[in-house]
């Protein structure tokens, strides 16, 4: 089964090409703001590595979110775009799983918490025990403030939430929080494919029209309107 993954809801963005369970082509930036320039030549790109075109691929994968409501939209217009154009289901999944997938091997619960911006963070607490993540908690936006109101229990931790935030976390807090270099901080193209290329096998796809982001907040210019201000940190 061959699988081009798109995902491009944080900071880093990032196409993979799966082919049979294997990683066969992969291209990243780090440059949020370049997302929508960036894709097309990184598709591209890891098809010409892969040795294959757009008409070979047989499922289309998409970060659904929640991130940047800009990058999310970047992935899905192309996703749905080449699901729509060649008539090839979709697999979508969340930025927060991702994140817990790429830390599977944690022995303890994992928490995905991902900078929501105005002192907020995305928060999923998972169970990695099985053949995929489970939620235990979330997916949320939650204020900063109210982080150690969520988390009863030692927990790896995961996403850019707690670079961006950890010093205003109390100290009871961290002491849950166990920290592995080894787990990606972002969601990766390549941990989508590889999910997405055994949900495909299930049966697990959807098409073009039924795909929907993950957004959990409104958007800035909504919340803006709505008159909604930055949550304080304490």
């Amino acid at each position: 089964m061959k699988i081009l993954a798109m995902e491009t809801s944080t900071l880093l963005g990032g196409v993979a090409v799966i082919q049979d369970g294997k990683v066969v082509a992969e291209e990243s930036s780090q440059r949020q703001k370049s997302h929508t320039e960036i894709i097309s030549p990184f598709v591209e790109r890891t098809l010409e590595t892969a040795g294959l075109r757009l008409e070979d691929i047989d499922v289309f994968a998409v970060g659904q979110g929640p991130g940047s409501f800009t990058g999310i939209r970047v992935a899905a217009n192309a996703g749905k775009t080449y699901a729509y154009s060649f008539n090839k289901p979709m697999v979508t999944i969340d930025s927060l799983m991702l994140l817990a997938q790429q830390a599977r091997e944690s022995k303890l619960p994992v928490l995905a918490i991902m900078n929501a911006y105005k002192n907020m963070v995305y928060l999923g607490m998972f169970d990695c025990s099985g053949d995929e993540p489970v939620y235990l908690k979330g997916p949320a936006a939650i204020p900063v403030r109210e982080l150690s109101q969520h988390i009863d229990r030692d927990v790896t931790v995961v996403g850019d939430g707690w670079e961006t935030y950890h010093e205003y976390f109390p100290e009871e807090l961290k002491l849950k929080m166990h920290l592995n270099s080894a787990f990606p901080n972002e969601p990766l193209a390549k941990t989508l494919g590889l999910m997405a290329e055994k949900r495909a096998q299930l049966g697990q796809t959807l098409d073009w029209k039924s795909f929907i982001p993950l957004y959990i907040r409104a958007s800035e210019a909504e919340e803006t309107k709505k008159g909604i201000l930055i949550s304080p940190l304490k």
